[in-house]
């Protein structure tokens, strides 16, 4: 399949990646990082914030996106209202160094979130 869609989009402004168990396909110029560096922006400029940010990838093809969340967890001009979380599916080398070991802990995760949100709306940092 891989072969095959890199032949037929070989002159298109398209990329064509392999990852773990996974064949990616995605215009030229738009990564995972990218889509969340817009989106965060955007909640900002509108003055819309959500409440939980949380992304979660399992392949390498994610490492943009930890790296984006990264930068924006450290940028000193985003408000501090930005609740944004990052963490990989299973224990391996990431730019995150949160994880969660399966996609059972991945559908409960926002359940646990959810126990740790406080009547205010706030995290208790416990």
């Amino acid at each position: 399949m891989l072969d095959h869609l890199e032949n037929v989009l070989t002159n298109e402004l398209i990329v064509v990646k392999k990852g773990q168990d996974i064949v990616e396909v995605r215009p030229q110029g738009i990564s995972k990082g990218l889509v969340v560096e817009n989106f965060t922006s955007t909640m900002v400029c509108n003055e819309k914030l959500a409440d939980i940010v949380m992304c979660i990838g399992d392949d390498r093809s994610d490492e943009d996106m930890f790296e984006k969340v990264l930068s924006i967890i450290n940028n000193p001009l985003l408000p501090t209202v930005l609740e944004i979380f990052a963490c990989t599916v299973g224990q391996k080398p990431s730019k995150e160094k949160y994880y969660l070991d399966d996609s059972f802990e991945v559908v409960s995760f926002p359940g646990c979130l959810s126990k740790q949100y406080d009547i205010r709306g706030q995290f208790s940092r416990a």
